[in-house]
């Protein structure tokens, strides 16, 4: 089998380059690390400031006189409040009478295409073993 062949040759051409920079690449320097910053002088100053801090005072407060209480409201009796919706004018009664509206699609005109309409048809029943298709697994 020729791939075969070809990966064996190309895989042992890889292994032998990778022996050769082994052997003739001088070894790796190892990496200094980067110093770490001093993080004592580190200060973070805004250029804007923030607003004074608001202070609501919701204590109640002791300077403010009591109100004193009103007199209570005069009671109106309750016979002139009768008399005074009695003496108001009945309002004419509105007779509401309902309709059905007629819509001017209900009218008994014939649809001019109805007749070329496709009616539909019932599918088939079939069982599931009955399939004619490709992916029912009939074919294999």
């Amino acid at each position: 089998m020729p791939i075969i062949r070809y990966f064996v040759f190309v895989d042992g051409l890889l292994l032998a380059l990778l022996f050769t920079a082994d052997r003739y690449l001088p070894a790796p320097v190892e990496q200094a690390r980067p110093s770490e910053p001093d993080r004592t002088i580190i200060r973070i100053a805004s250029a804007r400031s923030l607003p004074e801090k608001i202070v609501f005072d919701t204590r109640p407060r002791t300077d403010v006189p009591i109100i004193a209480q009103a007199d209570p409201a005069p009671v109106v009796p309750q016979h002139q409040v009768r008399e005074a919706i009695a003496a108001v004018p009945a309002a004419p009664a509105i007779e509401v009478k309902k309709e059905t509206p007629v819509r001017a699609a209900a009218a008994a005109r014939p649809h001019p295409k109805r007749s070329a309409k496709l009616q539909k048809r019932a599918p088939d029943r079939r069982l599931a073993f009955e399939r004619a298709d490709p992916f029912a697994g009939g074919w294999w």
